[in-house]
């Protein structure tokens, strides 16, 4: 099992995501798929944000949940390095007003099927916790998936940038509509890109649903809101 270096430990932590520190945790991301344990959490959220319902809460975690994701495809496509642990090993805690991730040093191993990864990702830390929110808070999984999507559009858009020489395979992989069934009929992250290449719909970034953060306090339609286009 391969030891974490401190270049790692920073990528991880560019991502919201902290080795050892559960003892700052409240929850887990497996207990968040229960009653009271997301009762607690939107709480949590609501008063952070000010999110005047569950379903805006939901939509503000799963942006949350969205980046700790991109921080394993990250891992993945600059390190060849997979986090193995179950959803009870990711724990939240919050610092600096909002949620960040914590997870055991010593769940990670070296990639040699990178589709089966892929999958693994998705099918460990994705779609378990977009399905129950979305259920839960009666919000669209597109709009769940899509705040997944910023992230990672952003984050192979950084790594094409340097060359990454895994970047482009694994993004390909990703849109794929095979990768996301049988959860998914087609796959999201395709939509999302509306027949752009990655870079060029990073460069000129909108989404195709709203996040509902315009629901929060204060808070006007993000600038590549769809709702500005009506």
């Amino acid at each position: 099992m391969p030891k974490l270096n401190e270049e790692h430990i920073a990528s991880l932590e560019r991502f919201g995501i902290f080795l050892n520190r559960q003892s700052d945790a409240f929850t887990n991301a497996h207990a968040i798929l229960s009653e009271t344990a997301s009762t607690e959490l939107f709480s949590e959220i609501k008063a952070l944000t000010g999110a005047p319902t569950d379903a805006v809460a939901a939509s503000v975690y799963l942006r949350r949940h969205g980046f700790f994701m991109t921080g394993l495809f990250h891992m993945l496509s600059k390190f060849n390095l997979l986090f193995t642990g179950k959803l009870e090993d990711v724990s939240l805690f919050i610092e600096n007003g909002t949620i960040q991730f914590t997870i055991p040093p010593n769940s990670f191993e070296d990639v040699h099927d990178r589709h089966g990864t892929v999958r693994f990702i998705l099918e460990q830390y994705g779609h378990p916790v977009v399905e129950y929110m979305s259920k839960l808070a009666h919000v669209s999984k597109l709009i769940l998936w899509e705040n997944v999507w910023g992230y990672v559009l952003w984050m192979y858009s950084m790594l094409l940038n340097e060359d990454c020489s895994a970047a482009q395979s694994d993004l390909d992989f990703l849109v794929e509509d095979e990768t996301w069934k049988p959860h998914m009929r087609r796959s999201p992250f395709k939509q999302y890109l509306q027949n752009e290449e990655p870079l060029a719909a990073m460069a000129n970034y909108k989404r195709t649903t709203c996040c509902l953060l315009k629901e929060l306090p204060d808070t006007e339609k993000c600038p590549y809101c769809p709702l500005n286009r009506i």
